[in-house]
């Protein structure tokens, strides 16, 4: 699989990203960042000059942003978007998230858990799994049978605790760790799993 090749100011990142595009919503993670574009791997990259209104999910003291963009590029599951509003506030604060993950900070806290998950691969019987850790970007997942190394699974998470969330969600897979499990890229899921999750988070993180 081939990847969007970087321009020069952008610089490789996964945050948690909420797009629309032409009325569907989706929650998705960047795979590179500047303060005037964003790489985004999504389960259905919109076509290209399609005008999209993002939300990139910054941790700490950043907290979202909005921006508005259009489609510069797409292929395979990831597309290039180009940030057309003209808001300097924001640029600073894409700048100040750079400059943290530059001096080592990570993006997004991650939380130990145990969530019951079903794991389906294209071509593949389903398999059964725990997720383990999580953040609001990825997870890892344990599982026997494992997915290869960039390939989209789907997860279904059958409950998050304490809250309604049954969920089915788009994933990449960006490492395979041998008879251990794989860690996964939210790229799929709908406002109601990325509300959920962000509650079962706040939770975990008290």
């Amino acid at each position: 699989m081939h990847a969007l090749s970087l321009a020069s100011e952008a610089k490789k990142l996964v945050i948690p990203v909420r797009y629309v595009a032409r009325g569907l919503v989706v929650h998705a993670t960047s795979t590179a960042l500047s303060a005037d574009e964003v790489h985004v791997r999504s389960a259905t990259p919109p076509p290209r000059e399609v005008l999209i209104g993002f939300k990139l999910y910054f941790p700490d003291a950043v907290g979202i942003v909005n921006r508005s963009g259009v489609v510069a590029d797409s292929f395979g599951d990831e597309f290039r978007a180009e940030f057309k509003d003209s808001d300097d506030i924001a640029r600073r604060r894409i700048s100040e998230l750079l400059w943290r993950r530059e001096i080592g900070l990570r993006p997004c806290p991650r939380f130990h858990t145990n969530l019951h998950t079903i794991v389906r691969e294209s071509g593949q019987a389903k398999s059964e799994g725990y997720i383990t850790n999580i953040s609001r970007s990825g997870a890892f997942v344990r599982l026997g049978a494992l997915p290869r190394r960039g390939s989209v699974v789907e997860l279904d998470i059958s409950s998050l605790p304490e809250l309604a969330g049954y969920h089915t969600v788009h994933a990449y897979v960006v490492h395979v760790a041998p008879r251990r499990g794989v860690g996964v890229q939210f790229i799929g899921g709908g406002d109601a799993f990325g509300s959920d999750l962000d509650r079962y988070l706040e939770q975990s993180g008290r």
